[in-house]
């Protein structure tokens, strides 16, 4: 059974890691069409708003997928791949496409008019955007990332949703009106968050991070650390609130998160922290105390310790900024 209460601590982590998404375009490919798509630092993905296509994810064995309408792909940590109408066909950079569409001239646009409603109905329209995120944050959410995500409509009819959300954002980014980057942009957040509880649920995977989010003990556990106000909880007490001993708990959080328990509250109170620091005018002292920290001169060592800065340094820095 899935844990439903830990989407607050996923939507805690993505405010941590400072998630933005971008779609780019929505248009019609006529054939023959391509895109070799290089590795990023960013993720990307593909929706198939209209007909089929092919695409082959580069570092990943077996033959190229064959993606059909409704069907939507991702690469949250940015990996190389190539989408065409064909396995056959010539591909441009990823990059030039983009580049040339946002300046107004589609490279895979019918020709001439006389032949533009035959190829504009065997076109396949494509939504493609990217997912931004800080990942120099050392947080096992990023180390966990997948490298792949892939949603097939037929599949999932439960996702319907899905779907009309993909209709309006294909719409406001075709068609754009007043408020119109503001929504595309908050839908595609709101795509990225979908495609994380999709592959939380579906993963086969049964350690790592996204595994733990839906694991009912340990999502419990991670809510609950991630929705402290103060400095209250300790392992014991996770323990208890999940029906686990001190023991059990401890193993079962090492194995699926990658560090201890008390390793993973410590870490999460110190990046809240830097967070309060940078973006809130809160006294240091309670900053301090929320942390677990009975003084400001012992906060401070430990910030020291983390971040290679005292807090002080990091308040003034944000300030500049």
């Amino acid at each position: 059974m899935e844990n439903t209460a830990n989407m607050d601590a996923l939507a805690d982590v993505l405010k941590a890691i400072r998630l933005s998404a971008d779609t780019y375009f929505c248009t019609d490919f006529s054939a023959p069409w391509g895109m070799e798509v290089e590795e990023s630092q960013q993720g990307m993905f593909h929706i198939v708003v209209e007909n089929s296509c092919w695409l082959k994810h580069l570092k990943a064995e077996g033959p190229p997928l064959h993606l059909a309408t409704g069907d939507i792909v991702a690469f949250p940590t940015g990996g190389a791949h190539w989408i065409s109408d064909t396995p056959q066909s010539p591909r441009q950079p990823g990059s030039d496409v983009v580049k040339n569409i946002l300046n107004g001239s589609n490279p895979f646009q019918p020709e001439s008019e006389e032949n533009s409603t035959s190829e504009k109905s065997s076109a396949t329209t494509l939504l493609c955007g990217s997912f931004s995120y800080d990942s120099s944050m050392d947080h096992p959410f990023v180390k966990d990332l997948p490298c792949f995500i892939h949603i097939k409509a037929a599949e999932t009819p439960e996702l319907a949703w899905l779907r009309s959300l993909v209709t309006v954002l294909a719409n406001e980014s075709r068609q754009p009106s007043p408020g119109s980057t503001v929504m595309v942009d908050r839908l595609t957040e709101v795509l990225f968050i979908q495609l994380m509880r999709t592959y939380m649920t579906s993963t086969s995977n049964n350690v790592g991070y996204i595994a733990a989010l839906a694991d009912l003990q340990i999502g419990a556990a991670l809510n609950l650390i991630h929705s402290e106000a103060k400095a209250y909880l300790s392992v014991e007490r996770l323990g208890a609130a999940v029906s686990l001993s001190r023991t059990a708990f401890t193993e079962k959080f090492s194995r699926m998160v990658g560090m201890p328990p008390k390793t993973y509250l410590i870490n999460w109170r110190m990046q809240k922290a830097k967070t309060q620091l940078e973006h809130s005018d809160k006294a240091m002292i309670d900053i301090a105390e929320s942390a677990g920290y009975s003084s400001e001169a012992a906060f401070s060592k430990a910030f020291k310790h983390y971040y290679n800065q005292p807090p002080g340094q990091a308040r003034r820095r944000s300030n500049r900024t």
